[in-house]
């Protein structure tokens, strides 16, 4: 701190010179890097063109329809038809459900 530094000069002439001709430059990388995995877009989530991705949509569509018309039979007094629904659609539901989960998965 009460000693002085000293300070370097640089000449001006040498400050200036060109010496970064002897310095290599890295070139920029040209080639395509491939991964594993393929680039994650909204078309690759979904296919709109792919008869699999419209059945899938079919299915889920299927599942919620069947889901709120038991409810809505049910409470509007239909009760015996609601029971019927029920008990068919609870094997089917879940076999079309977990497929479609492992056709999704699978998909991705």
């Amino acid at each position: 701190m009460f000693k002085k530094h000293k300070i370097e000069v640089i000449p001006y002439k040498d400050f200036m010179s060109r010496p970064a001709t002897s310095i290599q430059r890295k070139t920029p990388l040209h080639s395509n890097i491939y991964s594993f995995f393929p680039s994650i877009t909204i078309t690759s989530f979904f296919p709109i063109g792919d008869p699999a991705f419209a059945f899938f949509l079919v299915s889920g569509g299927l599942i919620a329809v069947v889901a709120l018309s038991e409810t809505a039979l049910a409470s509007s007094g239909l009760s015996s038809v609601s029971s019927v629904l029920s008990s068919l659609f609870r094997f089917v539901l879940p076999v079309v459900g977990y497929g479609l989960i492992f056709w999704f998965l699978f998909q991705i």
